[in-house]
């Protein structure tokens, strides 16, 4: 992320996928805008680069410096090519998700990629594609490719099965490739996939781990819950007592939005109902039960904090 400090008038980008300056010939025009925030990536000519840097922004996830007169290409989303469909070579590709190529890379291919967020492409591309990559924020993998192989694509929050993951109709070559928020509700007994490639967060049952690691390909985050009934929460959620003494077992509490524990909400319960939390969203509670949230909590990218308070 990039944030500096305020500045005088003039217009403000806010909440956009990318703000794309490219077409900008001089600092004039640049001068236009006071300040960006919300947004994905932002493309400048290199020679505006000093330009750019005299507006506050925050929140923006990438700034792509493109050669003047680029043609640039700008795609927002995952986006799966082919090896010989990259593009002209005179063209700069800017994609901010996915950047799924599905065969080596053997076409022309354009002077310069950026991607904010992830690269996939197959080994033996290196070469190809690897002195075009710049500029971008994220991470790139080569996978195992193979002739006729079905690459199964996935994207958001996306809950599996383990039947899903046997892949009983495709082939061993296969590769799933799955972006964002991935939930597996259910014991692996088998993987049918050359590769399973995470490009976000991953959550799986722990009795499952040694099924799936020897296949796993995450970039990000990964957590592992214990029990055998996960209850995914996407939304922003209130838990209170009537939940939990309705529950007649354990379960493991996965959190992808943020969860309140409303008052009267016991210890002893929590103890009781809940195996453990997978945290990926925001945690607040009663400060008394804090610490006992704190040890729930086997996997927090979140923050746990008294509902009084920043902190417990």
């Amino acid at each position: 992320m990039t944030e500096s400090g305020p500045s005088g008038g003039g217009g403000v980008l806010s909440g956009q996928g990318v703000v794309d300056f490219s077409h900008l010939t001089s600092a004039e025009e640049l001068a236009a805008v006071s300040r960006i925030e919300g947004a994905g990536a932002v493309v400048v000519p290199e020679s505006l680069a000093g330009a750019y840097a005299a507006i506050p922004t925050e929140g923006v996830g990438g700034v792509i410096y493109v050669p003047d007169g680029a043609n640039v290409r700008v795609h927002v989303g995952p986006l799966m090519v082919g090896g010989d469909g990259l593009g002209a070579a005179e063209d700069v590709l800017v994609v901010v998700g996915v950047l799924l190529i599905t065969s080596p890379v053997t076409g022309v291919v354009p002077r310069q990629v950026s991607v904010v967020g992830s690269v996939l492409a197959p080994q033996g591309s290196e070469s190809a594609i690897g002195p075009a990559l710049g500029g971008g924020v994220g991470s790139v993998t080569y996978y195992q490719y193979a002739e006729g192989q079905h690459l199964k694509v996935l994207s958001g929050q996306v809950k599996l099965s383990g039947t899903i993951l046997a892949n009983p109709a495709g082939q061993p070559d296969d590769v799933l490739l799955a972006a964002g928020q991935v939930v597996v509700t259910g014991p692996v007994t088998s993987v049918g996939y050359a590769q399973v490639i995470v490009a976000g967060q991953l959550v799986a049952p722990a009795a499952s781990r040694e099924m799936l690691e020897p296949r796993l390909h995450a970039q990000g985050q990964s957590a592992w819950y214990r029990s055998d009934d996960p209850r995914i929460i996407i939304e922003d959620t209130r838990l209170g007592p009537d939940f939990f003494r309705l529950l007649d077992h354990q379960v493991s509490l996965v959190v992808l939005a943020d969860l309140c524990i409303a008052p009267g909400v016991t210890e002893a319960v929590l103890l009781e109902k809940v195996a453990d939390i997978i945290l990926l969203g925001d945690l607040t509670a009663p400060g008394d039960l804090v610490p006992v949230l704190q040890v729930l909590a086997a996997d927090a990218f979140g923050t746990i904090r008294a509902d009084d308070g920043p902190g417990s």
